[in-house]
């Protein structure tokens, strides 16, 4: 997503009254940046204060530059969300550790304002605004005065002069599930792979470290050719309220069944049982049940799965992330009759061919020149995407042979046993269990060639017959 708007759009903000209680600041020989954000978060050994934002914030803030720099010059401010990954080195036998870190920018919004000399302001504001302050008449400032330092009264940040306002709101999804992912840094380790008890030695050393980052940019692009530019990087942290989704202390009694499928008719049905949200907290579980029932019922059947079957769950992660090929088809090349015919340049072709159409004469219209036009008023086809990278990895697997329990039927209240029909409609055999997940884990996200999916596969086996089924959830 690219934004980009004219310096009109510039919200403004006011300086004594921030929309924020915390102020985080940054400077530069040129230039000072201010932050104003609801909470910020203390990082680093000089312990920086980085602001931090959640749903539905704004980013607001100003830029004052310095008195003593160029007086024109243009003032850029972005912010940057980006995805950062470690594509697999070829000299590494597809090992991520040791490849370059790359970066996908997924969000991406800027404003821009041309900065001019004091005096341009003075002289294009009007007579009442320039002169009068708080109902007191003042004399507009000479050149040698702009020079020197003034006080605090008069400063041109306090006039608001040299001082440049900034807001941003940050986008929201427009589909379910599709929301702005949160800052996040973790690195693969070897405690990870421990979660898995059917994980690989070497799945700590092909997979790579994985973060999101947003940060604010301020430019200073001076006029002056004796001044450089100058850049300054703020960092934000931006964190969706992971507490809403968290299902801990819940008592959710609503859940799902989905059934497990085989490629051909077998004597028996199997089922994964989830909560109905399929949303799970890092700092939370995820509790299933798979169930499985004879058809018809079949005592000896029964016991040969409860006592027999291969029951395999595991959890698996896929990050996928697609950009826009950069290339664009290549167009016709001009005949090489045409440059010795157009001998006096594009502008002087372009009058020719001008003349000629205004001289010709009048034609109505007809239906192959409106078809002619309805087809090229259409937009442009979109750049195809391609994949830059995509990695699969199995993060938690629990194998488990037979069925151990059977299901049991509460009673309702005022009775003392279930019925027959609710007894005899219950499964012939329960697996549960859970999977302790890691508030390291990366969540998942839709957004703009960034992708992070998470699946549950599960499937049993008994002798040669195999059901399985792969359900999607969310991590957040």
């Amino acid at each position: 997503m690219n934004e980009s708007h004219s310096p009109s759009s510039f919200s403004p903000v006011a300086l004594d009254s921030p929309s924020y209680p915390h102020v985080s600041s940054y400077r530069t020989s040129s230039m000072e940046v201010r932050v104003w954000s609801p909470s910020v978060k203390v990082m680093g050994s000089d312990s920086k204060l980085v602001p931090v934002y959640g749903d539905g914030d704004k980013v607001e803030g100003v830029v004052t530059l310095d008195s003593k720099s160029s007086p024109s010059g243009r003032l850029v401010v972005t912010i940057e969300g980006s995805f950062h990954y470690n594509p697999p080195d070829p000299n590494a036998e597809g090992s991520y550790l040791n490849s370059d870190r790359r970066k996908h920018v997924f969000y991406s919004s800027s404003t821009s304002t041309p900065v001019m000399p004091l005096d341009s302001f003075l002289n294009m504001a009007p007579p009442t605004r320039s002169t009068m302050t708080f109902g007191r008449l003042k004399r507009r400032p000479s050149a040698t005065s702009l020079n020197t330092p003034p006080n605090s009264a008069t400063t041109p940040k306090s006039l608001g002069l040299r001082t440049y306002p900034f807001s941003f709101e940050l986008p929201r999804g427009w589909r379910s599930g599709e929301e702005l992912p949160p800052t996040f840094v973790s690195s693969y380790s070897q405690s990870e792979a421990g979660c898995s008890s059917s994980s690989s030695k070497n799945t700590a050393q092909t997979s790579g470290s994985f973060g999101v980052e947003y940060k604010i940019s301020v430019s200073w692009e001076p006029y002056e050719a004796s001044e450089s530019p100058s850049l300054l990087d703020v960092p934000v942290y931006y964190h969706s309220d992971p507490d809403f989704h968290s299902l801990d202390g819940v008592d959710d009694k609503s859940w799902l069944e989905m059934p497990l499928r085989s490629e051909r008719p077998i004597p028996f049905r199997c089922a994964v049982t989830l909560p109905t949200s399929v949303t799970f907290s890092r700092h939370s579980s995820i509790p299933y049940y798979v169930v499985f029932t004879t058809t018809p019922r079949n005592p000896v059947l029964t016991r040969e799965i409860a006592s027999d079957a291969t029951i395999s769950v595991t959890l698996m992660r896929q990050i996928t992330v697609t950009e826009s090929s950069s290339t664009l088809p290549t167009p016709p090349q001009t005949p090489s009759g045409s440059s010795t015919s157009d001998e006096g340049g594009p502008v002087s072709s372009r009058g020719k061919l001008f003349n000629r159409v205004k001289n010709g004469p009048w034609s109505p219209r007809t239906g192959s020149d409106e078809n002619f036009d309805s087809h090229r008023e259409k937009p442009l086809p979109r750049l195809p995407m391609h994949t830059v990278f995509k990695e699969t990895r199995l993060l938690h697997t629990s194998i488990c042979i037979g069925f151990p329990k059977r299901p049991r039927q509460q009673t309702r209240k005022g009775e003392k046993h279930p019925s027959l029909d609710s007894q005899s409609a219950l499964p012939d055999g329960l697996h549960k269990a859970k999977f302790v997940l890691n508030k390291d884990m990366l969540p998942s996200i839709d957004w703009s060639g960034v992708t992070v999916k998470y699946y549950l596969d599960v499937s049993v086996l008994v002798g040669q017959d195999d059901v399985r089924a792969r359900i999607p959830i969310r991590i957040v």
